[in-house]
């Protein structure tokens, strides 16, 4: 591929870019931004609560959108992807989940709790099955830029939080606007945890950790080299905020999607990397004294730690609940924190409100949201898509590990962002098999050595 071509491919486009194709594109544009923009504990005052949040109506207005464009346009004829059979599985688990909701009697509280997260999760699987069946890569690459600069602006806000603590959805109510569950920061070790416009110090840790592979990315294949800078410097600024939040969740994540993306990186690649994440460490360490022995700590004394030895606490309540309703459970969005516990963790928490049904369809969601994304790696054409699919896979992958560390559908960002990331690698699996590599069968593959295989990518990917 020419250095034309490849400049091409990863140049942002322009405001027409998204008039192409029929579909609520340029309201889909601003989702990325506003959701990480927009505090989520700024609601518009009165009855609908959480789902006041600004972001969380343009998705009701953009899901309306995509089930009417859906109801409207002539079938496709595309195959459906993994990250779209996915949504679809993810759907019926949840589905499943309601029903079982209704069928019990519920008290005012847990109808609500139903209610409340049936209008969070419902939406956000319809907009990710639009974004994948409809989208293309240049649409991929606007989303994934939104994403960036979303999780940037974040990350600058926690910055300042860290120097003069203060809560941006109180500095910014506007008229009509109420601020809910602000605070939550407080501080580890001496250090404030900052939160950014999240919820929760995890909340921002996490997303900071996933958008990292996603700032790489850009870092190594955007159209100029000043871009390329940027995004690099983009990198540091994530990486430092992350450290910031002090949570050994948003540790976690960035190692894991580092990892998983490393896997597309060379061997010169990875020890650069590790050479340049080692002299961060270094410099964090110059500039802030006890922040990284801190964040070690959580790891080291994890046996001591009080919030692991809670989550160790509700073992004994989730097999009683479990025992109780094994296949269905409670019903969705009716085990809550105040009525039975606090459960910092979102499998023991589907399992908790849809039994092994939900389980079972949230691990298959990740599953083929992971294939999907990797799907896109393995057809590349070029080393650009390439990087663009492993960096979607490595983010995917980062926030379902961090699911085994906190309620991850319980906040809004990280939640949202997911399912943005799970639609673009429909559109990325759709993108390779439309425009990329053809992968051989397994029979042929079994045939073929593997020297033969790698030469073939090789100059495939040239």
């Amino acid at each position: 591929m020419s250095r034309q071509e490849l400049g091409e491919l990863t140049r942002a486009p322009g405001p027409g870019a998204w008039g192409d194709r029929p579909g609520p594109w340029l309201a889909l544009s601003f989702v990325p931004l506003v959701t990480l923009a927009i505090p989520s504990a700024l609601v518009l005052a009165g009855p609908l609560e959480s789902n006041g949040w600004p972001p969380r109506l343009l998705i009701f207005a953009i899901a309306a959108a995509v089930l009417l464009g859906w109801l409207r346009r002539p079938a496709p004829g595309r195959l459906t992807s993994p990250a779209e059979a996915a949504c679809w599985v993810l759907l019926l688990g949840v589905t499943v989940s309601f029903a079982a909701a209704q069928l019990r009697p519920l008290t005012g509280v847990e109808f609500a709790g139903s209610i409340r997260v049936a209008l969070v999760m419902f939406p956000l699987i319809v907009v990710a099955l639009g974004i994948a069946s409809l989208g293309d890569a240049v649409k991929a690459d606007m989303l994934l830029t939104y994403l960036l600069a979303g999780a940037v602006l974040s990350t600058l806000i926690a910055m300042a939080q860290f120097v003069v603590p203060f809560d941006l959805a109180e500095l910014i109510r506007p008229p009509g606007f109420v601020a809910r569950e602000v605070g939550g920061m407080g501080d580890r070790g001496g250090f404030v945890r900052v939160k950014g416009t999240s919820t929760h110090p995890i909340e921002f840790g996490v997303i900071s950790g996933a958008m990292a592979p996603i700032a790489l990315h850009f870092a190594r294949f955007a159209a100029t080299a000043h871009r390329r800078w940027l995004a690099l410097l983009v990198t540091g600024v994530l990486g430092m905020g992350l450290l910031l939040s002090v949570t050994r969740s948003a540790v976690l994540t960035l190692v894991v999607g580092m990892v998983v993306y490393a896997v597309n990186l060379s061997v010169r690649e990875r020890l650069n990397l590790l050479v340049v994440a080692l002299g961060g460490l270094v410099l964090v360490r110059a500039m802030l004294p006890g922040l990284l022995g801190t964040i070690t700590g959580f790891f080291l004394g994890a046996a001591e730690d009080d919030s692991v030895t809670a989550r160790i606490a509700d073992y004994p309540v989730v097999d009683r609940f479990f025992a109780e309703s094994p296949w269905v459970g409670r019903g969705l969005g009716t085990f809550l924190p105040d009525e039975y516990a606090l459960l910092d963790n979102q499998y023991l928490m589907s399992l908790m409100e849809g039994g092994l049904v939900l389980v079972g369809a949230v691990i298959a969601f990740f599953a083929l949201a992971l294939a999907s994304a990797r799907g896109g790696v393995l057809r590349a054409a070029s080393r650009a898509d390439a990087s663009r699919a492993q960096a979607v896979t490595a983010s995917i992958a980062a926030i379902a590990v961090s699911g085994l560390l906190f309620d991850l559908f319980s906040f809004a960002q990280v939640t949202v962002v997911l399912f943005v990331l799970v639609g673009i690698a429909g559109v990325l699996w759709h993108h390779g098999r439309e425009n990329g590599l053809t992968i051989p069968d397994p029979i042929e593959r079994f045939r073929t050595p593997p020297a033969e295989r790698g030469r073939a990518a090789r100059l495939a990917h040239r």
